[in-house]
């Protein structure tokens, strides 16, 4: 197959767990630290109604049994569900699919990688295979990876999948209690659980649909320390220890966050268009995963005054589906396609920050 086609984005499709979970029945599904310290307790208390506020979470997805808070899907299930959805809007076969890339923060299992458990899933024999290790800027990731090698001739169908199963480390029972911080706290009211797929096919022109006309990833964090962290791993393999140490908690600055993220995210999106050539008074949508209403109020107002964007234009689901790690970027960007927002010429450009060790991604997608 010859190189440098055009991508297109043909499908996408999403998956989310369960019935809706309102904000202030979080703590029911996930459980309460009642074996936390006193001050703990009165922490939590004190950052609920902060975190209500600051958050803007009014409703999220957990795949958990509320009664017995055990978990009811796994990463592969949740991405096999979107996948299934993506394939059937794209009027697509599985057996079609040459490459499956995958992401996620924590695999089912440590190996074998859990895209090879999604393609066994939906019946593809024989594929090429990729799985990501990444959390917010997943998604980028991927569709750089994707988008070089349909340009480059290697692949012509490609399935790119996120699934988040933040119920793992959010649910209180999977807690050393004792050892529970503040870190970790917020993530308990942030994060959610779910799927997102996007189709990719090699064109030799798009007269219509989605282009993928440029993917942006850089990693800035270099001198700096992680601002979220999971450090279980090689160096904390004894799992007796871990739980005893609390080694296994997901945690995050928020403060580090809130004061270094606004700059890295600004400086990505520049960098982006400078690369990309595209004219950010040219944008008409905008999907930016940013972690606090704060911080997306000053990214609509920044973009506002430098690229005229409307702050109308500005599309998120954290709202009302949650932070779904790096598959937020699919579930908002398949509900934009659903309600039909877009029109010919629209560029949507996509901005996402992971503050694990500073990162940042985006891509343009040009309508016609």
């Amino acid at each position: 197959m010859s190189g440098l086609k055009e991508v297109q984005l043909v499908s996408t499709g999403v998956y989310l767990p369960g019935e809706p979970v309102p904000f202030d029945k979080i703590e029911e599904v996930l459980g309460r630290f009642d074996q936390a310290s006193p001050k703990t307790k009165i922490m939590i208390e004190r950052l609920r109604p902060m975190a209500k506020k600051l958050i803007g979470v009014e409703q999220c997805y957990f795949a958990v049994d509320p009664k017995t808070r055990k978990l009811t899907e796994s990463n592969t299930s949740m991405a096999v569900k979107a996948a299934k959805k993506a394939l059937a809007k794209a009027d697509m076969k599985p057996a079609e699919i040459d490459c499956i890339l995958y992401g996620n923060l924590m695999p089912d299992h440590q190996t074998p990688p859990t895209s090879t458990f999604i393609q066994q899933e939906l019946g593809i024999e024989r594929c090429a295979e990729i799985e990501v290790h990444s959390n917010c800027t997943g998604i980028t990731k991927l569709l750089q990876i994707a988008s070089d090698a349909i340009k480059a001739g290697r692949y012509r169908n490609i399935l790119v999948a996120y699934s988040q199963l933040s119920s793992a480390y959010l649910l209180s029972d999977n807690f050393n209690q004792e050892k529970v911080r503040t870190e970790s706290m917020l993530l308990r009211w942030f994060l959610a659980d779910g799927a997102g797929v996007a189709i990719l096919k090699a064109k030799d022109k798009i007269d219509s649909g989605f282009n993928l006309a440029y993917v942006y990833n850089e990693s800035v964090g270099g001198k700096m320390a992680p601002g979220m962290w999971l450090n279980l791993g090689t160096p904390n393999f004894n799992l007796l220890t871990a739980y005893k140490e609390g080694a296994h908690h997901f945690e995050q600055n928020y403060k580090m966050v809130n004061d270094f993220g606004p700059d890295i995210f600004f400086e990505g999106f520049e960098k982006m268009l400078r690369q990309s050539g595209v004219n950010g008074k040219d944008v008409q949508h905008v999907i930016a995963t940013l972690p606090s209403k704060k911080f997306l109020g000053l990214g609509k107002k920044v973009f506002a005054e430098r690229y005229s964007i409307p702050q109308e234009k500005w599309y998120s689901t954290i709202g009302h589906k949650g932070y779904n790690g790096a598959a937020t970027i699919l579930v908002a960007l398949d509900e934009m396609i659903e309600n039909k927002v877009f029109r010919p010429k629209d560029i949507l450009a996509c901005i996402t920050i992971e503050s694990s060790k500073w990162m940042v991604g985006g891509f343009f997608l040009k309508y016609s």
